[in-house]
């Protein structure tokens, strides 16, 4: 199975967490539908603001069952993609030529992409480091990159409580080399 990998901070973290990225509770340009399933991103996301401790541990509920049978979670939002695609071809239809664009983009400029994705990357480590220390604290993860956080502790190689750049970079080089095809 060929992996695609985007080059976005936030998705390079999920990766770390050998579970499948997506969770159930929407998908970009989904909208909420008329059985009254799923909310969409944006209604989670107000439910998260509203209520972060129900949000919290409905997250931490779905991470559990996506351990115990990553299967069915791939299942899930297989069949949740496709129907937001019979909701919505036409969103679907571009968010599928704008990834296309991307590989393509990419594929031929690797080096331009590379430096995109570390500019990005940056910018959401800046945003973050609320205390501008150059440091991430378990604290200023859990805010500013939920997914990250629950890494923490591996990433965290020296047990300072703080993740340097290079811990992450680190992390990031093992998680990859591992990944990668034609490695053990």
């Amino acid at each position: 199975m060929k992996i695609n990998r985007m080059p976005l901070f936030p998705m390079i973290f999920s990766m770390l967490l050998a579970l499948p990225v997506f969770a159930a509770e929407g998908v970009p340009g989904a909208t909420i539908n008329k059985e009254g399933a799923k909310p969409s991103r944006g209604a989670m996301g107000e439910m998260c603001k509203a209520d972060p401790e129900k949000c919290n541990a409905a997250m931490q509920a779905r991470r559990e069952a996506c351990k115990a049978d990553p299967e069915k979670c791939r299942r899930e939002h297989t069949a949740m993609r496709e129907k937001m695609c019979a909701q919505n071809p036409e969103k679907c239809k571009e968010m599928k030529a704008k990834m296309e664009q991307r590989r393509a983009d990419c594929k031929a400029d690797p080096e331009k992409c590379r430096q995109q994705h570390q500019a990005r990357a940056a910018e959401h480590f800046k945003k973050a480091d609320a205390d501008g220390n150059g440091m991430l604290s378990r604290a200023e993860a859990e805010k500013g990159t939920p997914r990250l956080a629950r890494q923490f502790d591996v990433i965290d190689t020296n047990k300072d409580g703080q993740l340097s750049r290079d811990e992450m970079s680190a992390a990031r080089k093992a998680h990859h080399g591992a990944k990668a095809p034609g490695k053990s």
